[in-house]
């Protein structure tokens, strides 16, 4: 057998790896490619072995093995992807070496809705004040005309989204990698420096730990 041919062991011996780590485990070279070979090569001996009743069943016993063993090595890392996307969304950098390119699309992907699903929580529309109903003149009589009823002043139109110039003013506990906040503005934050930053990057950046709020939200 070829030194570059996965086997079921290989396969096991990488599961419990990823099960052990609570890191993302880095993968060996052309990890899925070799996995693929060894599906086809197990599929194979199965259709080779059908007049052999006992080969036959030991071959589809090995390939339940293998889809038990590759569900299993997915979930593990599919939890982990998903602990990475979390915190690239908390504004942190987690160490990406050990993706693979089939799980960069998936991890981004992650991040993206988990970014959508945060700001629909916390960046609201304000919900509109009722307008106050403006009062008509009543008709004035003949003998002792009334004077109309003075008109109120419209109520003040009530604010759309939260506006992106809101912000929080806060201490930054570590530094930070550069990022661009909800103003559009790009932020470089050393620890100890304190800041005004847009209040939903500061409400992430509290969530993670990363900054203390010095004033209350308005």
């Amino acid at each position: 057998m070829s030194p570059d041919e996965l086997t079921l062991r290989d396969l096991r011996v990488q599961v419990l790896a990823e099960r052990r780590d609570g890191r993302l485990v880095k993968l060996p070279a052309h990890f899925h490619e070799r996995l693929a070979r060894l599906e086809q090569g197990l599929e194979q001996a199965r259709d080779a072995a059908r007049e052999d009743e006992q080969r036959f069943q030991r071959a589809n016993s090995d390939i339940s093995k293998l889809s038990d063993l590759k569900l299993e090595l997915h979930k593990h890392r599919e939890r982990k992807l998903t602990r990475l996307a979390r915190e690239k969304v908390n504004g942190q950098q987690p160490s990406l070496e050990a993706v693979t390119e089939q799980e960069r699309e998936f991890l981004e992907s992650v991040a993206s809705v988990i970014g959508q699903h945060r700001q629909k929580l916390l960046v609201r529309r304000a919900a509109p004040e009722p307008a106050a109903p403006v009062a008509k003149p009543e008709p004035k009589a003949k003998p002792a005309p009334k004077p109309a009823v003075p008109e109120p002043e419209p109520a003040a139109a009530a604010p759309a989204d939260i506006d992106n110039s809101e912000a929080l003013l806060v201490r930054v506990l570590e530094d930070l990698p550069t990022f661009t906040g909800l103003d559009a503005r790009n932020y470089s934050l050393k620890a100890n420096d304190v800041a005004h930053i847009p209040l939903y990057n500061a409400r992430m950046l509290l969530e993670a730990g990363k900054v203390e709020r010095l004033e209350e939200e308005a």
